[in-house]
């Protein structure tokens, strides 16, 4: 763990900031009422800490344009054995060059800087910076730097321009609107309402298979004093979701300088299968009655059928694995399978049997091989951050909805017997 923090920071052009200076700098930035408390930090979240941090060594700005990058690892940690998350970061602040402030910048020189961090939660503070580097940019980095692929200079405000917003009343969560921390000025504090904003998402942000090592797959962009003096308007994309149909979550934080609070949200979905064809999608729900001759016979497609029109294969739909000794449920599947096909593709979601550090992990299946003849199968995948770790999963086919064989991980030879079942909900 300590070598992947190191590695992070270490990046080019950065320097090493001394973690006996970090708590200090964190609470010059918290708010008033915080700040002299027993426990200062306990909402100072990964969310959190890099604005106040960075705020804390180069002071506020507005008007002011942040952009924070976010991966997310499971790695090993003290004692052996004992799994830890870390966050990896990088914020970066841009700003209009002082001599260009007082004429709305247009086209004027910007200045930037940039940090590096990696937090892990330790008791009482859920933020804890295990390092932290800075770097001045120069020039041509801030000219090529893109904020939710505009460009970061940019003067105007991007929120209208990033996605085609819905109105938080349309009901994708439910948003409890935060209190108002304040900055030591009195003004709304850009790092709380950020991570306010996080704790009221639809489920947490979580390591990504789909992501190389430490990689982002989050992007914020906090906007302060661009739309008017006062304001902060705060825009999250979390993207490459394992999911397959969903490629990015988006949601959006507005308070103006009334302290009047606006949310919105938005999806970005994947783009259906070339195999799909337009109008026959599967029906979410069977046909009260088949008015629509076009989709009279519909439904019955829909249950024979797997994906939107491909006939389903033997291992379509959803599966418990289970020891056989104690019917412990090791994983549940859900697979895509087209009828014919010695390959399918699908995600996992562990069971307890492999102990509870492992028990609600969740990923993308990495390979699903079936027999030519059709009666054997193996499953391979690895729940674990170890990337030399798979599991392996080897079936024959009792029946049409009943598989039994053995499964080992690589890193643990040691063979038990499973059964698999079709799930029906």
């Amino acid at each position: 763990m300590g070598e992947a923090a190191r590695d992070f920071v270490a990046a080019e052009g950065y320097c090493r900031v001394e973690s006996g200076e970090i708590p200090d700098l964190l609470r010059e930035r918290l708010p008033p009422e915080q700040r002299e408390s027993v426990r200062p930090f306990e909402r100072a979240g990964p969310w959190t800490v890099p604005v106040l941090l960075l705020e804390g060594h180069e002071g506020p700005a507005e008007p002011a344009r942040y952009r924070m990058q976010a991966g997310f690892e499971w790695m090993e940690g003290s004692p052996p054995g004992r799994m830890r998350d870390l966050h990896f970061v990088q914020i970066d602040r841009f700003e209009p060059s002082d001599e260009d402030a007082g004429d709305g910048n247009d086209g004027g020189a910007w200045d930037g800087v940039s940090w590096r961090m990696v937090m892990s939660p330790i008791q009482g503070f859920p933020g804890h910076v295990v390092a932290a580097s800075r770097r001045s940019l120069d020039a041509s980095a801030i000219e090529q730097a893109r904020c939710l692929e505009q460009a970061c200079t940019d003067p105007e405000p991007l929120g209208d321009r990033v996605t085609q917003w819905r109105d938080n009343g349309e009901g994708l969560w439910d948003f409890v609107p935060p209190s108002l921390s304040s900055s030591p000025e009195g003004a709304p504090a850009p790092a709380f309402l950020l991570g306010s904003l996080l704790d009221t998402r639809p489920g947490q942000l979580e390591a990504r298979e789909s992501v190389g090592f430490a990689e982002p797959f989050a992007e914020a962009v906090v906007e302060v004093g661009l739309e008017e003096p006062g304001s902060v308007d705060i825009l999250l994309r979390d993207g490459d979701l394992m999911d397959h149909e969903l490629e990015a979550i988006w949601q959006r934080l507005s308070v103006g300088p009334d302290a009047q609070i606006r949310t919105a949200w938005a999806v970005d979905r994947r783009p259906p299968p070339p195999w799909l064809e337009e109008g026959d999608a599967p029906d979410a729900a069977p046909d009260a009655a088949p008015d629509d001759p076009d989709d009279a016979g519909k439904d019955r497609r829909d249950a024979e059928y797997g994906k939107g029109g491909q006939p389903a294969g033997a291992l379509q739909g959803s599966w418990r694995a289970a020891l056989v000794e104690g019917d412990v449920p090791l994983a549940y599947f859900s697979v895509f399978h087209g009828r014919g096909e010695t390959r399918a593709q699908g995600d996992f979601l562990m069971g307890n049997a492999r102990g509870p550090g492992l028990d609600g992990a969740s990923g993308d299946l990495d390979s699903v091989a079936l027999a030519a003849d059709g009666e054997r199968v193996e499953l391979v995948w690895n729940p674990t951050p170890d990337q030399q770790e798979s599991y392996h999963l080897e079936l024959e086919r009792l029946d049409a909805d009943t598989w039994e064989g053995r499964f080992h991980a690589a890193r643990y030879p040691h063979e038990h017997a499973v059964r698999m079942t079709r799930r029906v909900d």
